[in-house]
């Protein structure tokens, strides 16, 4: 059955302005399922049937590329010249909305010859977040927020434990019945396929396999920190003495390509004072999943370990973001400067408006974290960027309200775009 998806109405805004689309994500999120809600037509390219369809590209590509439009065409990277052959024709034909791309690997772009600006947009799909897999309330609305409407008391209905139970699972379509126990097997064979399989087809490179589920658990271990990638060297060292800087680079830039690590960068505002912002960004999953399944967590574990928790949860609330501030063409920051002010997320949009979040699991972290945003508030220089929207903490607590001092506290798992 399908669920729908928040990205949907960005879909159908960019098939009204572009002649294409290119979806991508990583895989097993729900590509194909959602671009088939808005194609008329497709092709379904598989390694069984690429030869095939090489072949009707040479001999009738007309009818390759015939409508009824929109058109899907799965899994493009498998014939690489798809896309030019794609860009060439939609600047010849009429209307718009005539294609969907999907492809699951960054790389599928290395191999073009031009990067279809201007008629052909990428779009990224995410795993899915609270809000669509039905566990938040979405009684709190990101963009109401920024809108400047207020939402009275809230309530989530998540406990700590399903919070841990859906940082287990993760946001893949395929696994939001499952048991905690399917998830896990499901994420584990993902992950072994990726570093067995999957990233040997991204470039002409090959990777090793043990090296690359090694980068990864050190990646899990410092899931949200700002860690550099000598620090992520020092940590593998005790396993891997022969890894050097370069040969690290070229392992993150595969899973990069492959949708799977997705940093979050440094904000950099206009400050009152010249206050040196840190530009080093800070390290994510592009589902907590991922990362849970490196070091073989559990609910149990979890909930056995608050630090750890701590981190993960951050992980999920950041991805449920990136969700929801897209769909309101907006990007997800992180800020922190010289003097140790860090702020966990800062959300601007492409008109300008911010707003600022703490992310914190319990109530006795509000109050600091509540004096961090109004310090950083104060900072920002609000004559040229403007006053913050909001400035919120997101918790795993119970109940959503207005503090005193103007600050939100909103359960994630009362959450929506």
């Amino acid at each position: 059955m399908y669920i729908p998806r928040i990205i949907e109405k960005t879909m159908q805004e960019h098939l009204d302005t572009f002649k294409a689309i290119a979806l991508v994500g990583p895989k097993f999120c729900g590509k194909t399922t959602l671009a088939e809600q808005f194609t008329k037509s497709s092709i379904i390219l598989n390694p069984l049937n690429k030869n095939d369809y090489k072949t009707m590209l040479q001999l009738a590509q007309q009818d390759f590329l015939a409508g009824p439009y929109p058109k899907l065409i799965d899994e493009w990277q498998l014939i690489p010249e798809v896309w030019d052959i794609i860009r060439h024709h939609v600047d010849r034909a009429e209307g718009r909305g005539l294609f969907i791309l999907t492809g699951s690997s960054a790389a599928n772009f290395d191999h073009t010859s031009h990067s279809g600006a201007g008629r052909i947009i990428r779009v990224m799909l995410r795993p899915m977040s609270l809000s669509e897999v039905g566990a938040s309330t979405s009684e709190a609305s990101l963009k109401a927020l920024f809108d400047g409407q207020y939402f009275k008391s809230i309530k989530s209905r998540l406990t700590v434990a399903e919070y841990a139970l859906w940082i287990i699972k993760g946001g893949w379509p395929e696994s939001i019945n499952d048991s905690e126990q399917q998830s896990i097997r499901r994420v584990n064979s993902y992950l072994d396929a990726l570093c067995k399989e999957d990233i040997n087809k991204v470039t002409d490179k090959k990777y090793n396999e043990l090296r690359a589920k090694k980068i990864l658990q050190s990646l899990a271990r410092y899931t949200a920190s700002e860690t550099t990638n000598v620090g992520i060297m020092d940590d593998m060292r005790s396993l891997d003495k022969s890894i050097s800087e370069g040969t690290l680079i070229d392992y993150l830039d595969v899973f990069n390509k492959l949708y799977i690590i997705e940093d979050l960068k440094g904000w950099n505002p206009n400050l009152r004072s010249k206050t040196i912002i840190r530009s080093t960004p800070a390290r994510f999953f592009v589902d907590p999943s991922i990362g849970a399944s490196m070091l073989n967590l559990s609910t149990k574990k979890l909930m056995s370990d608050f630090q750890t928790f701590g981190l993960f949860f951050e992980s999920l609330v950041v991805r449920d973001l990136r969700i929801y501030a897209e769909s309101m063409d907006g990007e997800v920051f992180r800020y922190k400067d010289k003097n140790g002010l860090e702020i966990d997320t800062v959300i601007q949009l492409s008109d300008g408006r911010w707003g600022a979040i703490q992310i914190k699991m319990g109530s006795h972290l509000f109050d600091e974290a509540a004096a961090k945003l109004i310090s950083f508030a104060d900072k920002v220089d609000q004559k040229t960027m403007g006053k913050p929207s909001f400035l919120a903490i997101i918790s795993a607590t119970e109940y959503g309200y207005i503090r005193d001092d103007g600050v939100y506290v909103i359960p994630i798992g009362c959450l929506k775009e």
